[in-house]
């Protein structure tokens, strides 16, 4: 079977620092798939080549056998792949419908018009009902996006991306700054949004990695040093290494160290 994402032997250099270093991954279509590593590993990079924000400096990135790492983030989306950030980007006086109405706008003739009737605007009810409750944000839906919790505007963040009905979903990051209640509405809205389709996160709390993940891939500088399923990973002596400590202490069986030190030499 043609993976859903693959990166094949991507590098990515800045001046002269390769912050990808020869990552190759396939992400196996409908799984959830993590990304971890301690700080400066070269998470994000490899995000920002994968969602078309970086141009790689060599190798190749396919979105189901197909060839994509020279079109734009745009591009990619329309052709199935979308991404959240780590940091919040909603429209904060506007309401969580009306985000999600804008979003939905956006590949239409509606955004070019100068005035837009209610009328025009209504077609996109049904569909804004749809993602609020796959969300969860049914009881705040008319309140605006500045005066929500942090967990509820990643959930905003997570809708946005599913207006454009991809059938590959990166999250950045989905719990960070969280506390324990947040986390675990975060934990169910993966869950929900992962039904039928793909899903790539990078995440540093093990507990919700242990949780979600069919399997995870270990960066360290810039470089694949492991990847399979959690049991598996966990064991690994160069993962333990990694992280500079005991296995207990990192991936404890019940989760609950659940955040990842970064490493003692870690790179930007």
């Amino acid at each position: 079977m043609t993976p859903a994402l693959q990166a094949v032997h991507l590098c990515k250099e800045f001046r002269g620092f390769r912050a990808t270093n020869d990552v190759t991954l396939d992400i196996r279509e409908g799984e959830i798939h993590a990304v971890i590593g301690p700080n400066g590993a070269g998470k994000t990079t490899l995000f920002n080549l994968l969602s078309g924000f970086l141009k790689p400096t060599s190798g190749e990135v396919r979105l189901f056998g197909e060839r994509v790492d020279t079109l734009s983030p745009q591009h990619l989306v329309r052709r199935g792949l979308s991404r959240s950030f780590q940091i919040s980007s909603v429209f904060g006086s506007m309401t969580v419908r009306d985000n999600l109405a804008v979003a939905l706008q956006a590949p239409t003739a509606l955004p070019h018009r100068f005035w837009i009737s209610d009328r025009a605007l209504q077609r996109f009810d049904p569909r804004i009902d749809e993602i609020v409750a796959q969300v969860g944000l049914q009881d705040v839906q008319h309140r605006l996006a500045a005066d929500l919790s942090h967990g509820e505007k990643r959930g905003l963040e997570i809708g946005l991306s599913l207006t454009q009905e991809p059938r590959v979903l990166l999250l950045d990051e989905p719990t960070s700054g969280m506390g324990s209640e947040g986390i675990e509405r975060v934990i169910a809205l993966v869950r929900r949004v992962a039904a039928g389709r793909t899903v790539v996160m990078v995440e540093h709390n093990m507990s919700v990695v242990a949780q979600l993940a069919d399997r995870i891939t270990v960066l360290q500088y810039g470089q694949v040093i492991a990847s399979g399923p959690y049991e598996q990973v966990r064991q690994d002596p160069a993962v333990i290494a990694a992280y500079l400590g005991h296995e207990e202490d990192i991936f404890a069986e019940d989760g609950s160290e659940a955040d990842i030190a970064p490493g003692h030499g870690s790179r930007a």
